[in-house]
């Protein structure tokens, strides 16, 4: 059942998820663009943050520059980051300043990037999960998106709560991470997406 999760809530799975969800909470997005024209963002950020990443983990894989994608060693890890987060800045350079998706969606994508460089910072001293990062993303947007959007949407927090906490329980059971890694996850994911969205709606 743990594997579920993992599988599911997949890091490069959580930005698709994530502007999915600011998309449909943001009033100057939802009320603005149909649904075929929300495919076209949803579907930018899906192309940067999971299809072009996990294409260039196999080329780095064939030409034998990481030993394992499914277990990566810490160096392996290392230049996975760091690589992903070049299409993740690709990916936050196609939505920032774009007048009619409003400033909610560059701020998602900022905050990615943030987080994205704290982790491959913070990977150098201890392996933090990535996964606990990502789900962390997901209840820090949501937090941003109240602050940002003045609405109440607690029904949302609490889901990305239990998310949260399933994802970390999942990957602590399966022995992926500790649970020290876990928390510095959580804490770089949710931190890094609600601070965005605090900052720039000031």
């Amino acid at each position: 059942m743990w594997k579920v999760f993992s599988y599911l809530f997949h890091p490069v799975l959580m930005p698709t998820l994530g502007i999915a969800i600011v998309m449909a909470c943001d009033p100057n997005i939802y009320l603005v663009l149909d649904v075929s024209q929300a495919l076209i963002p949803i579907s930018l950020v899906f192309l940067c943050t999971a299809l072009l990443p996990i294409f260039v983990s196999w080329i780095l894989f064939m030409l034998g520059m990481v030993t394992s994608v499914t277990k990566p060693t810490d160096n392996d890890r290392k230049q996975l980051i760091a690589f992903s987060a070049l299409f993740f800045m690709l990916g936050y350079y196609l939505f920032h300043n774009i007048p009619s998706f409003g400033k909610s969606i560059s701020y998602f994508m900022l905050g990615i990037n943030i987080a994205m460089v704290i982790t491959l910072i913070t990977n150098l001293i201890t392996k933090v999960s990535l996964h606990a990062v990502g789900i962390g993303g997901i209840l820090g947007t949501a937090i941003g998106l109240i602050y940002y959007t003045r609405l109440q949407m607690f029904p949302l927090i609490g889901i990305a709560i239990a998310m949260v906490c399933l994802v970390g329980y999942g990957r602590y059971k399966l022995k992926a991470h500790t649970a020290f890694d876990i928390y510095i996850g959580n804490i770089i994911g949710i931190t890094c997406q609600a601070l965005v969205f605090f900052v720039g709606s000031r």
